[in-house]
């Protein structure tokens, strides 16, 4: 199994998508620019977690792929604008200071590939 994005309502449910595929039915979205301040997460911790602390190294690694990251590939949204892929291309435009984004966005979103009850 690949990557994954997951959305969980955290008591009975969540849903997960596999990135591989999402980048596929992407192909077929317009390219659109929005307001960087559109997007939902931008303060929210989402690469650390109990399991994951922000250590020194962990920091460093994100930072890492933060700089070498490919801004020709748009990042993708969820139809609420949460990122499907792309944090790190987001990270970087917010490190050059960019007020605005090329992003591919859902208009709605496709069928997860798991659905798990908790």
């Amino acid at each position: 199994m690949g990557q994954l994005y997951c959305e969980s309502d955290g008591k009975t449910v969540r849903h997960e998508y596999e990135i591989d595929r999402i980048w596929k039915l992407s192909d077929e979205l317009e390219s659109i620019e929005i307001d960087i301040e559109d997007i939902v997460g931008l303060d929210s911790v989402t690469w650390f977690n109990d399991s994951n602390q922000a250590t020194i190294r962990s920091i460093a690694h994100h930072a890492k792929r933060i700089m070498d990251c490919d801004l020709t590939y748009p990042p993708i949204l969820t139809e609420d604008n949460r990122v499907f892929d792309g944090m790190h291309r987001i990270a970087k435009h917010l490190m050059l200071d960019k007020k605005k984004i090329v992003v591919k966005k859902f208009l709605k979103n496709p069928e997860p590939d798991r659905v798990i009850y908790l």
